[in-house]
């Protein structure tokens, strides 16, 4: 089913919003039961028909904030149920649903009486106004014709017609697009729109615009890849993308926008009026600030991996070929050290112990040959300071480019890429006398500390790589970055946590030291209990073996016999397709309906063919495989591609 082309709802959105609910108990008895203020006011009808209908309305009323419609039954388990409670037989609601007076005539006491009102013009525009802020968060119309109808109900508003309704949640919409609009347009002034604007032609020689060349992929992690993400990076910062923007917009709409002109080409996005055009070219740009930061930084770990792979190949083969010579001069001496113990223990003479094992001249001519290798040689970061030319052609840009953040242990990391930021700026080649070093690691030691001093290349290449494990780790964030974010910046912010807190009732200390206080002693008990049950070896599978802990396989708590059972069981049930089941299960949720247009927002007019392209993703099978074994002609490479790309994306999916 598809929508009036001047709806935001199908038909079937339609439907689940007017239609009367599906119900089960817990519904049931949060909205059709009758306390004694109920029953009293029910009671006061003489009749039972008038009873149950007084009754149904009530209930309906509270539930769905509106009165039956002309011709409308309510469920048999709503009757069966209020029949039940006030003792009378179901089926005289017949004789109620005829007698249309009566039932204006209690409709209107029961508004009365629970304070419902019909929505006048002033109230529409609050509502309007109250469902903006969260048409700014999501334009999804089924979210916010959600939101609506039970804000609706909450201020005891006679539901009106879904016309009414839907023509508000447009209305919102319009509002929320002309706010976000406005607030990214709101840094563009002088020259600045002209230079967004821009973006979308070609200047001067250029053979493709600004936008698309923002767009193309760089290729493989090298050191001039990683160069030209810098020079993507500075040009996208010369537009208003490092300020406070993104504090006045919700990130979800944000992305919306970004995705949007992601897949729009140049000419589409300059068919957009000037308003919304520039608007979208900047939530564009400052998702390419987050993403072009985290590219340069994936880049810089990559290009230090391979580096150190390069190394460590080298020292390999490097002790491929020298390494059996190393080896028989390592027995040599082995032989000729257990000789000399073995003579000393015993008295003997050591000379002709020597002897007995390896012949004298061939171990003169063996401690006074060459050396077969060095211990640097088979060291992969000897190997791997090969390659500083390459880090140093874009570390000075990668430093200058951002800023970064630590606590704790990775401090001194961040003192040292200051230290190089600074040595870089001012073109110095030598270290000052004191530079951190507490973040050296064993295996970098013998390259950085030499002779003494420390050098300056291997120092360099030391604090790079350190710099990538501490990003990974996420003991180092970087202003600006999406994936190297402060993890504070998952939370609440302080403010908001502690007006939420009340709300929330988490019944948790402040602080973690108070938290340890009440904790630390049931756990000590616990620890002490088990370390008992050990002692005594009462526990199953768990014991002590020479000061390490050891546990043993689980034992199975379903019997062996299960498994035949099960399998016989299992040949029984029917063979069922994916896709029939997928299609089964959208007959009953219609979850495709979640799956709108990026652009227009509109549903898919074949449902099987979408599903076709979320089970592809699913199966990792691609889109032209799938394509390939569908029997369908219609289905195509392309249409599954126009589908997954207009359609298929994380905030459909998550809906």
């Amino acid at each position: 089913m598809t929508a009036h082309p001047s709806s935001l709802f199908t038909a079937a959105q339609r439907e689940q919003f007017t239609r009367f609910p599906a119900l089960d108990e817990r519904i049931l008895s949060r909205y059709y039961l009758l306390d004694a203020a109920d029953l009293r006011l029910v009671r006061e009808r003489r009749r039972d028909f008038n009873k149950l209908g007084f009754a149904v309305q009530l209930t309906v009323l509270r539930h769905l904030g509106r009165g039956l419609r002309s011709g409308e039954t309510p469920p048999e388990a709503v009757l069966a149920y209020l029949a039940e409670q006030l003792r009378v037989d179901s089926a005289c609601y017949t004789q109620y649903a005829t007698r249309e007076p009566t039932r204006r005539e209690h409709f209107a006491a029961l508004c009365q009486w629970l304070g419902y009102v019909e929505l006048s013009r002033r109230q529409g525009a609050e509502l309007r106004d109250w469902l903006v802020p969260l048409a700014v968060v999501t334009d999804q119309p089924f979210p916010l014709m959600s939101a609506l109808m039970d804000e609706v109900r909450r201020r005891h508003l006679l539901v009106p017609r879904f016309s009414v309704l839907e023509r508000l949640v447009r209305s919102a919409r319009v509002r929320a697009d002309q706010h976000t609009y406005g607030v990214l347009n709101l840094p563009l002034k002088g020259d600045l729109a002209e230079r967004v604007d821009d973006l979308l032609v070609p200047q001067g020689e250029e053979a493709v615009s600004r936008f698309a060349w923002l767009a193309r992929p760089v290729g493989a992690p090298k050191p001039k890849h990683l160069l030209t993400l810098l020079d993507k990076l500075a040009f996208v910062r010369t537009f208003p993308v490092q300020s406070n923007l993104q504090a006045f917009l919700p990130q979800s709409r944000l992305e919306h926008l970004a995705e949007e002109a992601r897949r729009l080409s140049a000419s589409h996005l300059a068919d957009f009026e000037p308003w919304r055009r520039r608007a979208t070219l900047m939530a564009r740009l400052l998702d390419l600030s987050e993403t072009l930061t985290d590219a340069v930084l994936d880049m810089h770990d990559r290009v230090m991996v391979s580096l150190l792979r390069e190394g460590e190949r080298a020292a390999a083969e490097i002790f491929g070929q020298q390494g059996p010579p190393l080896v028989e001069q390592f027995g040599t001496f082995k032989s000729v050290c257990a000789a000399v113990i073995a003579a000393r223990e015993q008295g003997a003479d050591p000379y002709q112990a020597i002897e007995a094992v390896v012949n004298w001249q061939q171990l003169v001519e063996t401690v006074r040959e060459k050396e077969v290798v060095s211990a640097e040689q088979l060291d992969p970061l000897h190997h791997a300071m090969k390659g500083y030319a390459k880090v140093r052609s874009y570390a000075p840009r990668l430093l200058a480019a951002f800023t970064f953040h630590a606590e704790g242990k990775a401090v001194p990391v961040v003192e040292a890429l200051n230290l190089l930021r600074e040595m870089y700026a001012a073109n110095k080649r030598t270290l000052p006398e004191h530079v951190p070093i507490g973040f050296v690691r064993q295996k970098w030691a013998g390259q950085v500390f030499k002779g003494g001093e420390i050098d300056r290349r291997a120092y360099e290449l030391c604090v790079l790589d350190e710099l990538r494990l501490a990003l990974r780790a996420g003991d180092v964030w970087v202003t600006g970055s999406r994936k190297y974010k402060d993890l504070d910046a998952y939370l609440l912010p302080q403010g908001t946590w502690q007006k939420r807190l009340p709300e929330l009732s988490l019944d948790l200390p402040e602080t973690f030291d108070a938290f340890w206080t009440a904790t630390e002693p049931r756990l000590t008990e616990q620890l002490r209990e088990v370390a008992d049950l050990l002692a005594r070896g009462e526990l199953s599978s768990v014991s002590v073996q020479r000061g390490r802990l050891r546990i043993g396989k689980v034992t199975r708590a379903v019997p062996d016999e299960v498994e035949p059972l099960g399998r016989r069981l299992s040949a029984r049930l029917p063979r069922v397709k994916i896709t029939d089941l997928l299609l089964e299960v959208n007959a009953w949720t219609h979850f495709t309906g979640a799956f709108l247009n990026l652009h227009s927002g509109k549903e898919v007019e074949r449902h099987d063919h979408l599903l076709t392209a979320i089970l592809a993703d699913g199966l990792n099978l691609g889109l032209t495989k799938m394509a390939e074994a569908s029997p369908d002609p219609g289905m195509t490479a392309r249409r599954l591609m126009y589908l997954a790309d207009w359609f298929v994306r994380p905030d459909t999916d998550s809906d």
